[in-house]
């Protein structure tokens, strides 16, 4: 995280973007916070939770790889997702050695329910931009997630990291 400026009195739109950014970020791990203690769940497994939402059906390993944990870890958060009715497995089709996690959906319907405000509010934000401008806001943040997944993998992986899993 970036050194707040000492006057906080910046002109450059790039650094209230980048302001803007962390904030958001700080919010959005907030509200995350708050959800998985509604919910009874870990924030990780919340996060687990949004993956299979939007990666699919995956394997214990896929998951492990796309949450940064271990495969036990990741074991154990399946069993606690399972009593708990967001995720079943069922064995992969193709090769049934493995097994393949999904989430339920009555437990990413629970879970969208607490973004519904957020979510209309920021659809009515984004019916202020031209169509051009809601192009350049996708890009942007296409791009501001391949670089923190770029970030993580240089944690996970760089010589000076002592974040190996």
């Amino acid at each position: 995280m970036p050194v707040k400026p000492q006057d906080d009195q910046t002109d450059a739109p790039a650094d209230r973007i980048i302001a803007a950014m962390t904030d958001l970020a700080g919010a959005l791990a907030r509200l995350n916070d708050l959800i998985a203690q509604h919910l009874g769940i870990a924030p990780t497994d919340l996060l687990c939770l949004h993956v299979l939402d939007r990666a699919g059906t995956s394997t214990a390993g896929e998951l492990g790889s796309r949450l940064g944990r271990t495969t036990g870890a990741v074991t154990h958060m399946i069993d606690r997702l399972e009593k708990a009715g967001y995720v079943r497995r069922r064995p992969d089709p193709r090769d049934r050695r493995r097994v393949l996690v999904e989430a339920s959906a009555p437990g990413l319907e629970r879970i969208a329910s607490f973004y519904q405000g957020m979510d209309a509010r920021s659809r009515g934000s984004l019916a202020a931009f031209s169509a051009d401008q809601l192009t350049a806001i996708h890009t942007f943040l296409l791009e501001g997630y391949e670089s923190a997944t770029e970030e993580c993998h240089h944690l996970i992986g760089g010589p000076s990291s002592r974040l190996r899993q």
